[in-house]
């Protein structure tokens, strides 16, 4: 935990003497989600094929990169306070119609937020903790509604019975076998060049839904 307070109050003292000097701290890289099967791990650079076509991306991952499992899971495992992202798109009356919805282990901690996302013109990506779950109707079906609160309020997640619902699991890179499902959130280097932390991987040929 010092380590980690020293480290942030390093970079907020180099961006404090940047300003002082009239120069803006660097922005941030842009990242950019990956997502396909793998083609190879070569030491710590994968190679990741598009999931239509023919062409391949690589991404350098760090020395100590972290791999997780993407398992099936259920609408029964999220219990409010359960900490969940949802990828979903416009719905009637102000609600969002979940395309997917991934629930972290109890206790995790992250942000709380909804933003545009890229499984479409207007899908969004909403974090943050379940303050409520209930029960509506979807076409006739019986379906649910997760409350999620976020930064600025809350956001109503509409899921029915065919959204898919997962969770992770532990992994390392032996899970990485050609033909595995991956989703990877990497870093795009000013030469275009990608790297990241971790690998997320579908178990037992599971594409990830997100």
């Amino acid at each position: 935990m010092k380590k980690l307070l020293l480290a942030g109050l390093m970079v907020f003292g180099l961006s404090a003497a940047a300003f002082a000097q009239g120069v803006p701290p660097a922005a941030p890289a842009p990242t950019v989600t990956i997502r396909g099967v793998v083609v190879a791990l070569a030491g710590n650079v994968l190679t990741v094929g598009a999931p239509i076509g023919s062409a391949t991306t690589t991404i350098a991952l760090a020395p100590d990169f972290k791999v997780q499992y993407i398992v099936k899971s259920s609408l029964a495992a999220i219990t409010p306070g359960s900490y969940v992202g949802t990828a979903a798109m416009p719905g009637p009356n102000g609600t969002l119609r979940a395309i997917e919805v991934h629930y972290f282990a109890p206790g995790f901690v992250g942000r709380a937020f909804s933003s545009p996302y890229d499984l479409g013109p207007t899908s969004t990506m909403t974090n943050g903790n379940v303050t409520n779950i209930a029960t509506t109707k979807v076409d006739q079906v019986d379906a649910h509604t997760l409350t999620i609160k976020i930064d600025n309020g809350d956001k109503t997640i509409v899921v029915t019975p065919d959204t898919p619902i997962v969770t992770y699991a532990a992994a390392d890179a032996s899970a990485l076998v050609k033909g595995a499902h991956v989703i990877v959130r990497a870093t795009k280097n000013p030469d275009g060049s990608l790297a990241a932390a971790g690998v997320n991987v579908g178990k037992d040929g599971l594409i990830p839904p997100m």
